[in-house]
């Protein structure tokens, strides 16, 4: 994988489909999830890139694109898929979440939810669809695993500077990661954890240079924390990366057991196009930049007390954001070749 980056999301658009609103018993034991993620003997275990996807699943339907393309990639041996994490509070998310991943072979793969976990819904209910229509390990997030406690899991198991994370929604539970302390799962904090871990956070949020952004302005006390503690690369994917890239009308012709073609039915209509803001972000973290993207030079990402961001080029610390190098017409062809590649 490549080290390259791009910054922020989605609603900075007033239009119905462009807006997202947010409305409004933790399960797996700590033996069971670090037993499962443990890390597996093999040089090619060893060099395939590792991911944990933290999503805002339930408001805008990209999110399920992006798990999609984790998904498919994880099936195509590309990156290892070894959590996905839910930002916010609806018992929904983390179910729908579930159920795409089971519809890939990857029941597995573990789902934590944010807690306490609420009844809200977002207007184009696709999670609720999801969840109660589609198999899947959960069915309401209150049996899901605590987000900072699988966080916690999951990378005290694996390889030192190992692991890429993928933020495509709010900052909640990565700030509550770095605020962490030991536990069971490690004696270090969660600071010393990450910085042990991982490395590099993708971030869909923000615009770039300058503007505001739904990811960022949700939490931005979050957002802040977390832009200004993270203690290794972070690259920014913004909102005018995957704006115009538009993908999602090919699932209508997938498998009519697909949750995933479900999901963009309900959100945006059979056959219709999504702007791919978190398709690009998650495309990025497992394949990188080549031929798509180039990063910008080093700089530092200012976060204001409205979750606004600007960038400053100095003083320059380990930061980038993405900058598009290829039309939005061949970004969209390689996301929607694994946006509706078969499942396995």
């Amino acid at each position: 994988m490549t080290t390259d980056a791009v910054a922020t999301k989605k609603d900075v658009m007033i239009s119905p489909l462009s807006r997202r609103r947010m409305l409004g018993g933790t399960a797996l034991a700590t033996a069971v999830v670090a037993g499962m993620l443990a890390s597996p003997a093999g040089a090619e275990a060893e060099t395939t890139p590792r991911l944990i996807i933290d999503t805002d699943i339930f408001a805008d339907v990209d999110d399920v694109g992006a798990l999609a393309i984790a998904n498919a990639a994880h099936q195509a041996g590309d990156v290892r898929l070894l959590a996905v994490v839910v930002n916010t509070p609806s018992r929904w998310g983390a179910p729908a979440a579930s159920a795409i991943n089971t519809y890939y072979g990857n029941s597995h793969v573990p789902v934590g939810a944010r807690e306490p976990v609420d009844d809200s819904v977002a207007e184009r209910n696709y999670a609720q669809y999801l969840a109660e229509h589609f198999p899947n390990s959960l069915r309401d997030g209150r049996y899901a695993p605590e987000a900072v406690s699988l966080y916690r899991s999951v990378l005290a198991g694996q390889p030192d500077h190992g692991v890429t994370i993928a933020a495509i929604g709010l900052q909640t539970n990565l700030a509550a990661l770095l605020a962490s302390g030991p536990d069971s799962r490690s004696r270090l904090t969660g600071r010393e954890l990450v910085a042990r871990k991982v490395a590099r956070l993708v971030v869909m949020g923000g615009q770039y240079p300058a503007g505001a952004e739904f990811n960022f302005t949700q939490d931005p006390a979050a957002t802040q924390r977390v832009v200004a503690a993270w203690p290794t690369r972070m690259i920014f994917d913004g909102f005018e990366i995957g704006d115009t890239v538009y993908t999602g009308a090919g699932l209508a012709g997938t498998a009519a057991d697909n949750p995933v073609r479900a999901a963009y039915r309900i959100y945006v209509g059979e056959g219709n196009n999504r702007s791919s803001w978190d398709l690009t972000a998650v495309h990025y973290a497992i394949y990188g930049a080549p031929g798509l993207y180039r990063l910008s030079g080093p700089g530092n990402n200012d976060i204001a007390t409205d979750g606004s961001n600007t960038w400053h080029d100095t003083p320059p610390k380990d930061q980038y954001y993405l900058v598009k190098t290829a039309s939005d017409d061949t970004i969209a062809g390689e996301l929607n070749q694994l946006l509706t590649r078969p499942r396995r």
